[in-house]
């Protein structure tokens, strides 16, 4: 049987994770001794967004430091590790992507 060349497949480049309706974290009220988690997803400039953020950020507050981490691809969400950690190490955390 021959192809059928009249039929169009069309397909959705889209993540089909399934969102699990999570409740945003409760907000930090002041920034001053926080330790900020930076988290990349390796976007091009993702990293020097976000090291920029945080500069602007100790202008305004006494930021405590920084803890930068990589989930590797903006596909897909971080790993539980990665997000264990900055939790586990940081007050508040940024996600970042840029190009």
């Amino acid at each position: 049987m021959a192809p059928d060349t009249n039929r169009l497949i069309t397909l959705d480049p889209r993540d089909a994770a399934v969102d699990g309706g999570m409740l945003l974290a409760p907000r930090t009220a002041n920034l001053d001794g926080a330790v900020i988690g930076l988290l990349s997803n390796n976007n091009p400039n993702s990293e020097e967004l976000m090291r920029m953020i945080v500069d602007m950020l100790k202008e305004k507050y006494a930021i405590a430091g920084a803890v930068e981490a990589n989930k590797g691809t903006n596909r897909w969400p971080a790993p539980t590790e990665i997000i264990e950690d900055l939790a586990d190490r940081c007050d508040v955390t940024i996600h970042a992507t840029a190009d």
